[in-house]
């Protein structure tokens, strides 16, 4: 494929720096692809930036002028790792139909990963989840995802995806390819107890907002095995990210879904990263695009220190815990790392009288609640999956 020509190039007007001279700002140290500057040797990029200015399936329109909007911001940051090497490709073009944009998205996420670039995607409407979902499908291989939401999208079903329910026909694909999905920050609600249901009968999961303010540390392992991350703005709270299609006065602050962007970054998983419903014409004095802009900017601070650990392939960099169960068949072995004070536990899969074993991210929690004679709830999701 000629990735040129999914794309329009960016059409910015220089954005004012009062702060940081020209060698300190973001966008004099990407590649920008512009109509002066064509696409060309994306081999040497380790990360791309992607516009998406589709909402023709919105049931509140105007996310499709949001790119260009977070995008200005973005560029009036402080550079990243000067060792990152970034461009961005532009706005992708529209297709005939939206059916055609999440196809050319899948298009060029499968062109991006065959060259082993990290996506960050500026929407949008949420719905453009679909299209990143085909990419990976198209892998034939499992594969995790995570959104970010006050809400499950899942909608009522009919036969148009929407950003409302645009799970439903996610979550209903090819189920054996699909390992785990987990949403972060749902608000009880927002949310029908038979959709929690739903997930839990199906082995995913959902964290509700109250949870994880108790303990950040929990959507660490959700994000480290994901292969793409769906930020949905309404997860925000209101006061802090006013423009967006459903504002509520509660949700995750600013610094939160920084430090979980920041998370997500650094999972060396991780393909994409989207960034959804901003709605730039009620947006107060930007302050939705710029917490969004610096959010893509925690994404990408964090795979710039991205760290490759496998307790399986390097086991004298990590501390391996066995702990024993009176009423269970198994133990559960756990591994920490040395450097990062990362964690994984061991899920048997047993086929025919043979047994294999698959590494999991988890948390300290997770190893605590074992010591105590208690299951796990993530390993024994993860063992019911896989048995």
């Amino acid at each position: 494929m000629n990735i040129h020509d999914y794309f329009d190039p960016v059409a910015l007007e220089k954005p004012s720096n009062h702060h940081l001279s020209d060698k300190a700002v973001f966008c004099r140290n990407i590649y920008i692809h512009t109509p002066d500057t064509p696409l060309s040797n994306l081999d040497r990029f380790n990360l791309a930036l992607i516009g998406v200015p589709e909402d023709r399936n919105a049931t509140v329109s105007g996310s499709a002028a949001a790119p260009d909007q977070v995008r200005n911001h973005l560029f009036q940051l402080f550079r990243a790792n000067p060792k990152l090497k970034i461009i961005d490709l532009g706005n992708l073009k529209g297709g005939r139909t939206v059916q055609d944009t999440y196809f050319a998205l899948r298009d060029v996420l499968l062109d991006l990963m065959e060259r082993k670039l990290t996506a960050v995607i500026l929407g949008g409407s949420q719905d453009l989840t679909y299209g990143i979902y085909l990419a990976f499908e198209k892998l034939d291989r499992k594969f995790s995802f995570v959104t970010i939401d006050s809400r499950l999208d899942m909608g009522i079903i009919d036969d148009q995806i929407k950003p409302e329910s645009y799970l439903i026909p996610i979550l209903s694909r090819k189920k054996e390819l699909l390992f785990s999905y987990t949403n972060l920050g749902h608000q009880t609600y927002f949310v029908d107890q038979g959709d929690v249901d739903f997930l839990k009968d199906n082995f995913h999961h959902t964290l509700r907002l109250g949870d994880i303010r108790q303990d950040m540390g929990k959507v660490e392992p959700c994000l480290r095995d994901a292969g793409f991350v769906s930020l949905d703005v309404n997860s925000i709270r209101q006061s802090d990210a006013p423009a967006c299609t459903h504002p509520s006065p509660n949700g995750f602050t600013g610094e939160e879904i920084c430090q979980i962007s920041r998370y997500a970054g650094l999972s060396p998983v991780i393909k994409c990263f989207g960034l959804f419903n901003l709605l730039p014409d009620a947006d107060r004095g930007g302050q939705t695009a710029q917490l969004a802009a610096q959010s893509i900017w925690y994404f990408i601070d964090g795979v710039s220190q991205r760290k490759e650990e496998h307790p399986l392939s390097a086991p004298d960099a990590f501390k391996k815990f066995i702990v024993s169960f009176s009423e269970m068949d198994h133990d559960i072995i756990f591994y920490k790392s040395l450097e990062t004070e990362r964690w994984w536990f061991e899920v048997p899969v047993i086929r025919q009288s043979k047994t294999r074993h698959v590494l999991i991210s988890c948390a300290l929690d997770d190893y605590q609640k074992a010591c105590n004679q208690e299951i796990p709830g993530r390993w024994l999701n993860a063992f019911q999956k896989l048995n």
